[in-house]
């Protein structure tokens, strides 16, 4: 009845007190090896073959409308069903195979994770430093070289990841607070710009090779407040992925902040997938102009390239940790 992932839908007969009564099921996967199961009471006769095909209708009915509130979200624009379902999947069996692996194993890979995210964030705003680079100065934590701006961007980030974890942990909702603190963080100590971390930016900015003009520093504050809102208006209304990919978007048209604000973008962006069960993403600096493209596509509204470019860095992502899974086991 064209809903993809489903069972065939089955007469069920169940006794109770020595009466019979009758149902028809079905079930929805919703990840590798989970199913939601939709049934629809008939009543103590069982159904001819004829009405089957009525029956069918309206089960699918209720499964369809379970997608589109549940999963899709009513004002998603750029997610189909099919995707929404196969990022439902990825959603539950990610947490599924982290589940499943023990404490040491589990934390080696979220570390690997973290090094590899802070490596890419910080190359794609200009850092030469390689991921061995960026795991020695993590390694050495106090001992970093104080005077090497990539290294305290290294180190930086990592506090920010060490407040992210706090802060998730107790799903704290988003807003202007955790943003400035996120941000105090990620400038702290970096020279000339260590006075503009955690607030606003109270200069003009522009990118070189951009034709959009960001707004005017006073529009800032009005802008962010703005942003905000939307997001608590439309955190259940659209779909999570799509959600935190128009938010990073929202967030670098506006662009906040004297700096920082990609790596702010990238960091947002994962903090809103991963209050709704999604898996911690990556952009990799191997796809840097595919990026960038997408970020130029949104400062003139179009959300779609940038929505689609999260879909399959999930997706792809996802399959990456599967098969690392596998070779380890």
């Amino acid at each position: 009845m064209g809903i993809t992932n489903c069972e065939k839908m089955a007469l069920k007969k169940r006794t109770i007190k020595g009466k019979s009564y009758y149902y028809v099921e079905r079930n929805l996967r919703t990840g590798d090896t989970e199913w939601k199961t939709f049934s629809l009471y008939i009543g103590s006769k069982k159904p001819l073959a004829k009405q089957m095909h009525v029956l069918e209708k309206k089960l699918d009915s209720q499964i369809n409308l379970y997608i589109l509130n549940k999963i899709l979200k009513a004002n998603t624009q750029f997610i189909d069903k099919k995707t929404a379902l196969l990022l439902e999947r990825v959603k539950t069996s990610h947490k599924k195979i982290l589940e499943a692996l023990d404490k040491a194993s589990r934390a080696n890979y979220l570390k690997r994770l973290r090094e590899t995210f802070i490596t890419n964030t910080n190359a794609i705003e200009g850092s030469r430093l390689t991921l061995e680079q960026t795991k020695k100065i993590l390694e050495l934590r106090d001992r970093y070289d104080v005077d090497n701006v990539e290294e305290l961007e290294v180190v930086n980030m990592e506090q920010c990841l060490e407040l992210y974890d706090e802060l998730l942990e107790k799903k704290m909702a988003l807003d202007e607070k955790i943003i400035l603190q996120f941000h105090l963080l990620l400038l702290k100590t970096i020279p000339k710009y260590e006075a503009y971390a955690g607030i606003w930016r109270p200069v003009n900015v522009y990118i070189r090779g951009s034709k959009y003009d960001f707004p005017d520093w006073k529009h800032v504050p009005k802008l962010m407040s703005s942003l905000l809102a939307w997001y608590q208006n439309n955190k259940d209304k659209i779909h999570s992925v799509e959600l935190a990919a128009k938010f990073h978007a929202k967030f670098v048209t506006i662009h906040p902040f004297a700096d920082g604000n990609g790596r702010m973008a990238r960091l947002l962006m994962n903090y809103i997938l991963q209050l709704s069960g999604f898996p911690f993403t990556d952009i990799p600096f191997s796809k840097r102009d595919a990026y960038f493209e997408t970020q130029e596509a949104a400062h003139f509204g179009n959300y779609k390239k940038f929505v689609l470019f999260l879909v399959e860095e999930i997706k792809s992502q996802f399959k990456d940790l599967k098969r690392k899974i596998k070779v380890e086991e």
